[in-house]
């Protein structure tokens, strides 16, 4: 009996130890925003050139043409920085609540 005591004394005290262990959650930041490639790679048109004898009616398409591809630019442009600060803004909300589950005690 005594012998089952001192065997039983060492893995008593050892879960007792675990036990009032505190486990330690790390968790790492979000480091970066994936954007779409094609949004990155996309460039916008230059304006086509005007010749010296164009007609003011090819000048008036020319102008369309070009504001046209001027919208379509603005357009891409408006999305990938609403994508980049959508992303950046979930990032930091992502990284404040690992903050908050690293910093428990």
């Amino acid at each position: 009996m005594k012998a089952t005591k001192l065997k039983l004394t060492p893995i008593l005290l050892g879960s007792l130890f675990i036990a009032g262990c505190k486990t330690l959650t790390v968790v790492p930041h979000a480091v970066s925003c994936n954007v779409n490639a094609e949004l990155l790679a996309g460039k916008c048109a230059e304006p086509k050139p005007i010749a010296n004898n164009t007609t003011y009616a090819a000048l008036i398409d020319i102008m369309q043409a070009d504001r046209k591809a001027l919208r379509e630019c603005s357009v891409t442009a408006d999305t990938l920085r609403d994508a980049i600060k959508r992303c950046n803004q979930a990032t930091d909300e992502y990284n404040k609540k690992i903050d908050a589950i690293n910093n428990t005690k």
